[in-house]
């Protein structure tokens, strides 16, 4: 083995193609998948939630049907009749979002992408990543298998529009993704590669590590002062947190600026949470 190769998650390499800060890297990709997932979230429950109607109708018409007709109950070819509306909805809906994510039943070239910002210089990087991963003479990835042998996967894995998931560490995004000879995709990839020589190839220019980046806090937290959300909003209640991130990220992207991560508005969320909390106790 050429001593410059590495096995190492493709995770890891991505975040080495982003920026030459490893843990900086790591922190763009969640930031990146982050987006992704909130940009697919609601289609993909609307679908899901289709599929679970249609398997849930499926088990108690067309099943029932093909018993009874097999038992020779009358009526039963009509149950299962009835039963193939549920089953062909589920087919349905597996198609909607395979076509969805590769243009197609099948993977035959490469689609867009989804991200929140294509011009986003870490989304471009993570791009020329897949751009590579995307041709046949780029070595393969692979996935562990539970008795400790390798599976490798083809080029296609790396055509559908969701493939920003493959190197999310996030499970209900991993778990939206479709394989492109199958359905639900989420194991974890490797590679063996030489890193450098690959963002060489792709001619990416990861992020040069610098001092930590700092957000206007002030300014999106001041933006907050008499809004009608705050006003209306019980810091006691579950989710209430969730809102004043949805908040602090919007005020970013309304000044078209990349709002930090979830992680970080959290922090800030907790202590809004806690001032009027405490501002509300004062006044009663």
């Amino acid at each position: 083995m050429d001593d410059r190769k590495e096995v190492l998650r493709l995770r890891i390499i991505a975040a080495r193609f982003i920026s030459t800060n490893e843990r900086e890297g790591l922190d763009e990709i969640d930031r990146i998948t982050a987006d992704v997932y909130r940009r697919v979230y609601w289609q993909y429950l609307r679908l899901w939630s289709a599929f679970t109607a249609a398997a849930f109708a499926t088990v108690l018409t067309f099943l029932p049907g093909i018993g009874f007709t097999l038992l020779g109950v009358e009526g039963g070819e009509v149950v299962a009749i009835i039963g193939l509306i549920p089953l062909g909805l589920l087919f349905g809906v597996l198609c909607r979002w395979r076509v969805l994510q590769y243009g197609g039943m099948t993977a035959r070239r490469p689609q867009t992408a989804i991200y929140a910002d294509p011009d986003d210089p870490a989304a471009r990087n993570l791009e020329r990543f897949f751009g590579l991963l995307q041709l046949e003479t780029t070595p393969r990835s692979f996935y562990r298998l539970k008795n400790g042998g390798e599976r490798y996967i083809d080029e296609r894995y790396f055509f559908g529009t969701l493939r920003a998931a493959l190197v999310s560490k996030e499970q209900p995004l991993r778990d939206m993704f479709f394989s492109p000879a199958g359905v639900w995709f989420s194991r974890e990839l490797f590679i063996e590669a030489d890193v450098a020589a690959l963002i060489a190839q792709a001619k990416a220019k990861p992020n040069r590590a610098g001092p930590k980046k700092t957000y206007e806090y002030t300014d999106a937290v001041m933006s907050l002062i008499e809004h009608p959300v705050i006003r209306r909003i019980d810091p006691r209640k579950h989710g209430s947190k969730t809102k004043i991130v949805g908040l602090l990220r919007d005020w970013y992207i309304g000044k078209r600026q990349t709002p930090p991560s979830d992680g970080q508005l959290g922090e800030y969320a907790s202590i809004i949470q806690d001032v009027i909390a405490k501002n509300r106790a004062a006044d009663s």
